[in-house]
């Protein structure tokens, strides 16, 4: 691919951008430049990419589904080597009670990190976890929503990712933010409207700034994260709600990928779409928490499991007299590129049970440090 030098300058410039809300159909610029807490991603394409001094294979996509099989790579099914120490998959908490919930199941090999069953949809699991929102990306190695962003949120000890699905021409939902396409996101698809393109098309288009990283088929990504993590889709389009179920079907994803919307597609959409009553739910009421009345009070729609609120707005006791009494957990979103992880770790503290974030290094050390002061163990 040859890239205009002006063009590419231009790219990297706006590049540098954190990704807006699912809700959210743009992009929002970053109030100052990363520090030393945001997340280091550094080297080319197909180097490694380090994440708090861990080596992360920024382009490393093993074979027959693996995730990051290079320098720092982390075992499969979901087991992972923090800080040196081997994690199981049924470990027991701190008090020394076996908690399946939290920690795993050793028959099915899974926990936390690679099924919803675990934890994720238990309101009474005391564990919280992080979220790459769009993978452990930066604007110069890993670009958002790739595969190598997506290697180095496994291998950075993520639970879970956060990506963009469109659906193309012949009906094949594919990884994409935006319709039409940015010049920040690729040069050489640049204006075009993914609902126009075949998935051929959309697969073929590079991401800045790399020479290598292409858009991908999600029924390629499901492949890849299954066993690996948990992701959560943000189905740009309510009209792509329908195919993007059918294909979490079809490729057996209901475990471990979920489906981010709001409350009142949930109560209008939803219902009447195929297969809409076996797959999960993430419920985004922003700031508006007489939505949460309404969601437990009226919709009882069993498989939504989470509800998204802003990070800025005061929980009091929400979480612990409404959301969880009601079967949820609690998520948010904060869209700083350079959030601390003091700030994050505020964010659980306050009861939020999943922070998802685009300062992802920073996002597990809040996660590890809350954990670790629940007693929660392997945190």
């Amino acid at each position: 691919m040859s890239l205009r030098p002006d063009l590419l300058a231009v790219a990297f410039a706006v590049a540098a951008l954190a990704v807006a809300a699912c809700s959210d159909h743009g992009y929002g610029p970053l109030d100052e430049e990363p520090g030393a807490d945001a997340a280091a991603l550094d080297g080319g394409d197909g180097g490694d990419v380090s994440a708090d001094g861990d080596a992360v294979a920024g382009d490393d996509t093993g074979g027959d589904g693996d995730v990051g099989t290079g320098d720092g790579a982390v075992a499969g099914d979901g087991d992972e080597a923090m800080d040196g120490d081997e994690v199981s998959d049924s470990d027991a908490m701190a008090d020394g009670d076996e908690d399946t919930a939290a920690d795993g199941d050793s028959e099915t090999g899974q926990d936390w990190r690679s099924s919803l069953a675990i934890c994720w949809t238990d309101s009474s699991c005391p564990r919280v976890m992080a979220i790459g929102h769009g993978g452990l990306w930066n604007v110069s190695s890993a670009p958002y929503d790739s595969d190598a962003a997506i290697a180095a949120a496994y291998e950075g000890g993520m639970d879970g990712v956060k990506i963009d699905v469109r659906v193309t021409s012949d009906n094949v939902p594919v990884i994409a933010h935006s319709s039409p396409i940015e010049i920040y996101e690729s040069l050489d698809c640049y204006g075009r409207k993914i609902e126009e393109m075949t998935a051929a098309e959309v697969t073929s288009c590079h991401r800045v700034p790399s020479a290598t990283e292409t858009f991908q088929r999600l029924d390629d990504v499901l492949g890849t994260l299954r066993g690996k993590m948990v992701v959560q889709l943000c189905v740009k389009e309510s009209t792509d709600y329908g195919r993007t179920i059918e294909e979490i079907r079809a490729q057996g994803a209901e475990d471990f990928a979920f489906i981010e919307l709001s409350t009142s597609d949930l109560q209008n959409v939803v219902p009447s779409l195929p297969g809409s009553d076996s797959v999960y739910y993430l419920v985004n009421v922003g700031s508006n928490l007489a939505e949460v009345d309404t969601l437990i009070d009226v919709i009882q729609n069993p498989r939504a499991f989470m509800v998204e609120i802003d990070p800025d707005v005061d929980l009091g006791d929400l979480v612990a007299t409404r959301i969880h009494p009601a079967g949820l957990r609690s998520f948010t979103y904060d869209s700083a590129q350079v959030a601390t992880v003091a700030h994050l770790q505020g964010l659980f503290e306050t009861g939020f049970d999943v922070v998802s974030s685009n300062a992802g290094a920073n996002d597990v050390q809040a996660r590890i440090n809350a954990n670790q002061s629940r007693g929660v163990s392997p945190p």
